[in-house]
């Protein structure tokens, strides 16, 4: 899962997908929230992933650990999250990729990296 804002607080989305463990789709979503933060962008993205897992009878004896992931290794719900903000306001279920993410799932499956260059701090 993933947020996106486009400002500060700003126009926000979020987006996610279930994959096998092949990284084969299984469904994905897309959420255009309107006015958020950041942070409430993600957490929307959480909630909206974890709903859409526990919908699809996803094995329910869940631990759930929240962990940050630079987007270069979260492609797909990073381009699920972007594609959001050209939909209306609200909720949008995806059972199979939509065309703009297909790329993205192929490269994900092929194990395909980014390079992410991060100043010293």
């Amino acid at each position: 899962m993933d947020g996106a804002s486009r400002g500060n607080p700003g126009i926000a989305a979020a987006g996610g997908v279930l994959l096998d463990e092949h990284g084969t789709w299984i469904c994905g979503f897309a959420l255009n929230i309107g006015v958020w933060s950041a942070p409430l962008a993600e957490l929307w993205g959480v909630y909206y992933g974890l709903c859409m897992a526990w919908e699809q009878r996803v094995q329910r004896d869940w631990i759930v650990r929240v962990v940050h992931v630079y987007r270069e290794a979260n492609r797909v719900a990073d381009g699920l999250a972007n594609h959001a903000f050209s939909l209306s306001l609200g909720f949008h279920f995806f059972p199979s990729s939509p065309f703009d993410i297909l790329e993205l799932v192929k490269e994900d499956a092929l194990g395909s990296t980014r390079t992410r260059f991060v100043r010293p701090g």
